[in-house]
């Protein structure tokens, strides 16, 4: 179990030096926060099944939530990082009970964004990684192992200001690739990768 959290950590780190290499410049803290944001979101979580080594995976759908926070050093370009979590279960042809996990999220990306509002909308995309743990619920999680995985991340959406430029809704789609769980047990690995989608809704708080 140590070493998987530790494994959790590296990911993390991984994510994190991704960023830092790419961003870091001297700046103090009141420029810093002029042209970032705090958000929040609720998403849909929707994985597409997978199969492999003669075993089929069935994820459950579910709803979650994320806390991000950007920041646009160019006219264009940003970062964002956030956390997410939600909890669903995935159902294996090879057990005869599904496993239900909660699902943490720590994700670092670039962002690319308009400067300006267009229309009453500010489009974004994003590319990026983001280090999961799947950590098997007391009661469902059949006394598997917490599992840290490394995911692709990429999606888009739009900002809508409301009232002021300085808070808005967020709408976004963002997809993971990523592989199936299979918590370290031959019973559950499949050696496959699937995509779980997260369309989004939320607002956001501009400094």
């Amino acid at each position: 179990m140590l070493a998987i959290y530790r494994n959790f950590l590296k990911s993390c780190l991984f994510v994190a030096a991704l960023l830092v290499a790419s961003f870091a410049q001297p700046v103090n803290a009141q420029t810093y926060l002029k042209n970032s944001e705090i958000g929040a979101n609720v998403f849909g979580q929707f994985t597409n099944s997978s199969s492999g080594n003669g075993i089929d995976v069935k994820p459950g759908d579910s709803v979650g939530g994320q806390g991000t926070f950007r920041h646009v050093y160019h006219p264009w370009l940003g970062y964002e990082v956030g956390y997410g979590y939600t909890r669903f279960t995935d159902r294996y042809s090879s057990y005869p009970f599904g496993v239900q996990h909660n699902t943490h999220e720590f994700e670092g990306s670039y962002l690319a964004t308009l400067p300006g509002v267009v229309l009453g909308v500010r489009p974004f995309g994003m590319v990026g990684a983001s280090a999961l743990l799947y950590s098997p619920s007391l009661n469902g999680g059949q006394n598997a192992s917490a599992q840290a995985r490394l995911a692709i991340t990429f999606g888009a959406g739009a900002d809508f200001p409301l009232l002021t430029s300085h808070f808005g809704l967020r709408v976004q789609y963002r997809a993971l690739y990523h592989p199936t769980p299979d918590y370290g047990d031959t019973i559950f690995k499949t050696d496959t990768w699937r995509i779980s989608s997260e369309p989004a809704v939320g607002l956001y708080l501009h400094f």
